[in-house]
């Protein structure tokens, strides 16, 4: 066999190719780069550890429970990394609900609790111990190397390196996430990838925290910890060795919430929202670090398949690379993981044949691709009709009421349907396809009765509205001195 892999990204996607393919007996080389973590253990990586190719590492992730199932089935030592660093197995469907009502389905919505540090240096920990994997780290691809047959998708062949370096490959696998360079270098040689792409239209704010000693607080709480004020969205995100994070998400045009990256508008606001003052409270968390900000955010969707044909030979997408969502859904850790143990799968059943290898990989991760940005991308556009007050557009009335029905149906109703908590959790944590949530007649009828009970019963939003919360903001800005 000995045929040589290079794996563009050292991330979550990269990592969990490079172990997947080097336990099938291939050398694999993996470019990264950002530095590595830190040697020692006494420093916190998601301080320490700089990524500065990866904006989001200091942003909050969810690891849902289709995570840690791919890492059960595909690579269960990084699992038991995991759990000896400290990182938790939580399984907040079954803590919410009475032992009497549990079904052994419901074991599958278990999920790890970790910071994006924590989970990547697990996997980080385990490649390096893989005799068959080289790393070049800190190193640069600058481009690839193609072979060109007449009428016939170019072959790439090599990996160019920044430095002028070039490296053999017989197959690449680009993991380089949502700003890879790839589709462009291909479109140079005048392959080029069918793109999908809607804006988010979001901007996130968020802050780590650890919990104090003293905290009160039912920790677990912050799992389910979210709300909205307008078109403005708070989430907790629970993380490991006693940390958590706050998240709002809001438009990017509103220049009012936008000062939220500086510390003392992000004090003022969270302090302001009753439902997360006492998670910011200063009696009960610390924070790790300042408010970090990133936007720009789209839904995009890469094929490298077109009507049956391979875009490019000896070269797969994964992760980000493939397919991007909105990271408000966390989705993205679950898919890379998804995409990358598939990838594995292809190159060691069709080694010898880059279309057939091609044409598999597009079998095993297409449909739930297109499943995931699909609903991200409609997600985003229910959420982008309503804080614009934009009328649906007639072609996709029909999905922004199903979109509808699941926010305010099946989402709404997870309180007091257990089913529909089941359905929520199977759709949140990718227990199944992510379009399936209302391929149950069952699971509409119920999500329509709790639409109706909740649109007869409105709860009450304790709180500031949008325009309260940007007094709140504008009022605590520092006054300049002259």
């Amino acid at each position: 066999m000995n045929r040589r892999v290079v794996v563009l990204g050292g991330g979550i996607a990269g990592l969990a190719a490079a172990i997947a393919l080097a336990r099938r007996g291939y050398p694999v080389t993996l470019i990264e780069r950002d530095p590595p973590p830190p040697a020692g253990h006494d420093e916190d990586p998601f301080l320490a550890w700089k990524r500065r190719g990866v904006p989001q590492f200091r942003l909050p992730h969810g690891f849902s429970a289709r995570a840690r199932s791919q890492l059960a089935a595909h690579a269960p030592d990084v699992l038991e990394r995991l759990l000896a660093d400290g990182i938790e197995e939580i399984n907040v469907f079954k803590r919410l609900i009475s032992p009497e009502l549990w079904e052994p389905s419901d074991d599958e919505f278990t999920v790890v609790w970790a910071r994006r540090s924590a989970f990547e240096l697990a996997l980080r920990r385990s490649a390096e111990s893989e005799p068959g994997i080289t790393f070049l780290c800190p190193a640069v691809a600058s481009g690839l190397r193609f072979d060109r047959s007449p009428g016939g998708p170019p072959l790439v062949t090599g990996v160019r390196l920044a430095d002028g370096r070039e490296l053999d490959a017989d197959v690449v696998l680009d993991c380089g996430g949502r700003s890879s360079p790839v589709s462009r270098w291909l479109a140079a040689e005048d392959a080029h990838v069918r793109t999908d792409t809607q804006d988010c239209r979001t901007v996130y704010f968020s802050r780590y925290y650890r919990f104090t000693p003293g905290c009160d607080l039912p920790k677990t709480a912050v799992a389910i910890l979210r709300g909205d004020i307008d078109d403005l969205m708070f989430i907790g995100f629970p993380g490991d060795d006693d940390t958590f994070a706050i998240c709002v998400e809001a438009r990017p045009d509103d220049q009012d919430i936008r000062l939220l990256r500086h510390t003392w508008a992000w004090e003022a606001a969270t302090s302001g929202i009753p439902a997360v003052a006492p998670w910011v409270d200063p009696a009960n968390a610390t924070p790790l670090d300042e408010v970090q900000t990133m936007g720009g955010h789209h839904n995009v969707r890469r094929r490298y398949v077109v009507d049956g044909r391979p875009v490019a030979l000896g070269l797969l997408a994964v992760g980000d690379a493939l397919c991007t969502t909105n990271p408000a859904y966390g989705w993205g850790a679950s898919m890379a993981l998804t995409y990358a143990f598939a990838a594995a799968e292809a190159v060691s059943s069709h080694d010898a044949d880059p279309v057939a290898m091609a044409l598999a990989y597009d079998a095993a991760t297409s449909s739930e691709a297109d499943a995931v940005y699909k609903e991200s991308a409609a997600m985003d556009r229910a959420r982008i009709y309503r804080s614009t007050g934009q009328e649906v557009p007639e072609h996709d009335r029909a999905e922004m009421e199903r979109q509808h029905l699941i926010a305010e149906g099946v989402g709404a109703g997870v309180f007091f349907d257990i089913e529909l908590g089941r359905a929520f959790s199977r759709r949140v944590n990718l227990a199944g396809p992510a379009d399936a949530v209302l391929d149950n007649p069952d699971i509409v009828s119920r999500a329509r009765a709790a639409r109706e009970r909740i649109t007869s019963e409105p709860a009450p939003k304790p709180g500031p509205d949008l325009k309260e919360l940007r007094a709140i903001v504008l009022a605590a800005k520092p006054k300049t001195t002259v």
